[in-house]
């Protein structure tokens, strides 16, 4: 949490940031998918969305996002669901812009995390995500070996990028920007 409140978001998170609200976002609704800390909701409620919700599975970055909302006085423009995305989507209403800022790396199942979340989206839909390069591919087991050696739960996925713009497209969501920066990438994609 200090390091958020001193430097601010990571740079990808600022890349998704600028990608989303370059057309405008007053008045505005944001549906914010794995939420964390909530830098996208602060950062976008600041720039003139009017209300926020923030879903996460764990609640240790819910506290942690809610008492950060409260420093912020924003807690009154955000709604905070607990829970996974996945299962609780028939109860999270759509909003204008959705995001998911390094969430679908973390879910097994990706199809039903971008079809459900991406039906949400009524103007502008957007992710980071792991880039689909061989490389990583070699090294995510490994790296997965390792977490599990340590007693994690925790893993992370590599998603086909193509397939990921496929599920968008069939959701009536165009692709507008497309950035690659080192292990991540930037996917933004607005309504047709």
């Amino acid at each position: 949490m200090a390091r958020y409140r001193k430097d601010g978001v990571a740079g990808t998170t600022r890349d998704l940031i600028s990608a989303v609200t370059m057309d405008g976002v007053e008045g505005m609704t944001l549906l914010d998918i794995g939420g964390g800390l909530g830098g996208i909701q602060h950062a976008l409620l600041d720039l003139g969305v009017a209300q926020a919700t923030h879903v996460d599975a764990s609640s240790a970055y819910m506290r942690a996002a809610q008492e950060e909302a409260e420093v912020r006085k924003l807690n009154d423009n955000i709604n905070f669901q607990q829970g996974d995305f996945v299962e609780i989507a028939e109860s999270i209403s759509q909003a204008d812009i959705v995001t998911l800022d390094r969430v679908v790396c973390c879910y097994d199942d990706m199809e039903a995390l971008v079809n459900l979340s991406a039906e949400k989206a009524r103007n502008r839909y957007g992710l980071v995500f792991p880039r689909d390069l061989w490389l990583f591919r070699i090294f995510l087991p490994l790296a997965n070996f390792i977490l599990s050696l340590r007693g994690s739960t925790f893993r992370i996925f590599l998603h086909n990028t193509q397939k990921i713009e496929q599920i968008l497209r069939s959701k009536g969501l165009s692709p507008r920007v497309h950035k690659k920066a080192g292990f991540w990438q930037v996917l933004v994609g607005y309504r047709n």
